[in-house]
């Protein structure tokens, strides 16, 4: 779960005092930062960045490591090949520079869009009377919404409320919840990564917080309105086939 960017600088000045490094665990962000919509962790004190090159940056699953000290190099490299891992799967290296020249061509404009969608879909759930994280800083500058869903009935249960609904959420802990409840937390994780590609804008940020509400109530109401909502997105859009959405 990660909101905000994180005060890396004073976090480093922390650590340098007893010779400390930090490694940037940016596999939600990685897109964000290739896209320049969120924080650059190597130049604000980070020595390793890692990330998925799922997720935000929208190609195969797998993982993606960057360090700018070459003083790293044989260390990481090392600990990579052969200590942790014995191959470096050659089926997806062609998906992974495919997407990774679409993140040069539209990284910018699909990130933007990303945050935006976000942070309209956090407004409007919050004006629909369901608590979102954050609102005080403008819910999110990322691609996640973090809703406070206790009072109806928690993470879990909203989450296969929806999904009986065919919204795809996931049960998600905040920092109300205690330990033990970690498996029933008391929020709610939605992401704008999928329905932002399809071409989604600001305006249906709207109709989904409207089916989220909705589907609080009764979730079986829903189901037909939220399909047909969906029929006519079919396209993926930020990529060399289609380029960007109309509305961009």
């Amino acid at each position: 779960m990660t909101l905000f960017p994180f005060p890396l600088q004073a976090m480093q000045e922390v650590v340098a005092e007893w010779g400390g490094t930090i490694f940037f665990d940016g596999a939600h962000q990685l897109g964000l930062v290739a896209g320049g919509q969120f924080q650059d962790p190597l130049r604000e004190g980070a020595a390793v960045l890692t990330g998925s090159a799922g997720k935000t940056f929208s190609g195969p699953q797998s993982g993606i490591i960057v360090w700018d000290d070459p003083e790293l190099t044989e260390s990481l490299t090392h600990a990579i090949f052969p200590v942790l891992a014995a191959t470096h799967q050659v089926n997806r290296v062609a998906a992974l520079a495919a997407s990774a020249a679409e993140m040069l061509a539209y990284g910018k404009e699909y990130m933007a869009q990303i945050v935006r969608n976000a942070q309209a879909l956090g407004a409007a759930l919050n004006r629909r009377g369901i608590p979102v994280l954050g609102a005080h800083k403008g819910y999110t500058t990322t691609h996640q919404v973090i809703a406070d869903v206790r009072q109806f009935g928690g993470g879990l249960q909203v989450a296969q409320h929806l999904a009986r609904a065919n919204i795809i959420t996931n049960k998600n802990l905040i920092p109300a919840d205690r330990p033990e409840d970690w498996n029933r937390p008391g929020g709610l994780r939605m992401g704008t990564i999928e329905i932002t590609r399809l071409g989604m804008g600001e305006s249906e940020m709207e109709t989904i917080a409207d089916f989220i509400a909705r589907s609080l109530v009764e979730p079986e109401a829903v189901i037909d309105d939220v399909i047909a909502f969906r029929q006519p997105y079919q396209t993926l859009y930020y990529c060399f086939e289609n380029g960007l959405p109309p509305q961009v």
